[in-house]
């Protein structure tokens, strides 16, 4: 065991065992079996739904009876990231984790820390038995990386609970008070085809950082989607026609490569170095590892010329990035797009894009600019998987009590915040009227990319001062 010797063990011991299970968004049936198992050995009455969504309940320690029950809630999946060259089957292979100083990662993916190390903390305040508490109902939910189905499914008549902690927020000095609604955007570009006639190239767009697509949105990350598409625009004299283009893995994780195939009348060499060079003082301080590579390539078939220009027009158009911030909280974005995935088709090319929005207005008027876009270059798009926002709330009754014990434990303020982020929190309080919410978690890094790292230090603060909470509760 890699972490045995780590303290909090009561914490890490749990995070290792289901990093070993696989658990990307979709694939989480084991890991939900492996929990339930475990708490019905504890005794724990347990429920899992048709979803793979687990309820765990634990009653009140003595004294503690007549609180108001308290939810601990995170989500069983993860988003599956590797980096180009790794080999690694995410369906069936182990998190190969290690120790870095005071950081645990994963060789060559993710670490999967957002969110395993909430369902661990959950795990072992379920397990332990020194601390006072209020009646808990653990909600481990699935899929909430690819559309929070799971959350969205959860029977309310099982929950009970009048206040909320959600452990999936990646800052430990930070009281997250409100998050983003978010929505996926399927934007389908049918196309033609024709028999290459000029020579072919394969581009790549690759070295870039990626990141969580609402919480990096605003360093400056290169997209490595748009980027191709900007590389396409530079090639339009030279004849380009595209015959395959794809990039991303995760539509909610900013893309850190691209590749397209085409066919050109004249060499690209001069264009292509000279906008490497544009690249590279663009994204000097955001994405210094960016790299733009080309080689010649052999395709069968490539789009028409007019598909190609509405495709590469369709990318240049599409929002992305931050579209406005908040006047509220500073460094907050209100509303954001994310183009997380491209794939070729044997009919067309399919855009998967992801808007966020500290309201569902903000999100509403972003969908109205993806659809102008289909609308001029004739592509086809729906929307799916909508969530709600948790609205901001910087007076909640729970977040009073959560600072009081918070500067008795560190001697210190928190920070009260919200997250571009999406989180659960929408999802419960919209399902039950009341619920006092507030999320907080240890301090994770560069999570949805292969170099996501957890501070071990920070857990062990964590899980002191969650135990302080709950008995303040």
């Amino acid at each position: 065991m890699v972490l045995a010797n780590y303290e909090p063990k009561a914490v890490l011991a749990h995070f290792e065992a289901i990093s070993q299970i696989p658990r990307g968004s979709g694939n989480e049936k084991a890991v939900s079996d492996f929990i339930a198992a475990w708490a019905k050995n504890l005794g724990l009455k347990t429920v899992q739904d048709d979803w793979n969504n687990l309820i765990i309940y634990k009653p009140a320690t003595p004294g503690n009876e007549a609180k108001t029950t308290v939810m601990l809630q995170a989500h069983l999946d993860m988003v599956c990231e590797k980096n180009a060259g790794v080999e690694f089957d995410f369906l069936n292979d182990p998190l190969d984790l290690y120790v870095d100083g005071d950081l645990i990662r994963a060789r060559g993916t993710t670490l999967g820390g957002d969110n395993g190390i909430g369902v661990a903390l959950a795990m072992a305040v379920l397990e332990a038995t020194g601390i006072s508490h209020p009646a808990i109902e653990v909600v481990l939910t699935v899929d909430e990386e690819a559309g929070m189905t799971g959350a969205k499914n959860i029977d309310a008549s099982l929950l009970s609970a009048g206040k909320m902690i959600n452990l999936d927020s990646g800052h430990e000095n930070y009281f997250t008070m409100g998050c983003a609604s978010g929505t996926t955007a399927e934007f389908f570009l049918p196309a033609s085809w024709e028999t290459a006639t000029a020579q072919g190239y394969k581009l790549n767009v690759k070295g870039l950082k990626g990141g969580h697509s609402g919480i990096d949105i605003t360093d400056d990350r290169g997209n490595a989607i748009r980027i191709m598409a900007q590389v396409l625009s530079n090639l339009k004299e030279a004849g380009v026609k595209i015959a395959s283009i794809q990039g991303g893995m995760k539509v909610n994780a900013i893309p850190r490569e691209a590749e397209a195939v085409i066919t050109l009348d004249a060499a690209p060499d001069a264009i292509l170095e000279k906008y490497r060079e544009t690249l590279k003082q663009q994204f000097r301080a955001g994405d210094p590892g960016i790299q733009l590579t080309w080689e010649k390539a052999t395709p069968e078939k490539t789009m028409s010329a007019t598909n190609t220009n509405n495709l590469i027009s369709s990318l240049l158009l599409l929002p992305l990035g931050v579209i406005s911030m908040s006047l509220e909280i500073e460094g907050l974005p209100n509303a954001s797009s994310n183009i997380g995935v491209i794939e070729t088709r044997p009919d067309g090319v399919m855009v998967y894009i992801m808007p966020r929005g500290a309201a569902g207005l903000y999100n509403a008027q972003t969908e109205a600019v993806i659809k102008a876009v289909a609308g001029f270059v004739g592509a086809n798009v729906s929307f799916s998987s909508r969530s709600p926002a948790w609205p901001y709330n910087p007076d909640s009754p729970m977040l009073k009590v959560a600072i009081e014990a918070y500067k008795n434990v560190f001697n210190r303020d928190p920070q009260v915040t919200a997250t571009h982020g999406g989180l659960e929190c929408g999802i419960f309080v919209d399902m039950l009227p009341g619920l006092d919410a507030i999320a907080f978690g240890p301090d994770t890094h560069d999570v949805h990319t292969p170099d996501e790292s957890m501070s071990i230090s920070s857990v062990g603060r964590v899980w002191v001062w969650l135990q302080k909470l709950l008995g303040e509760l």
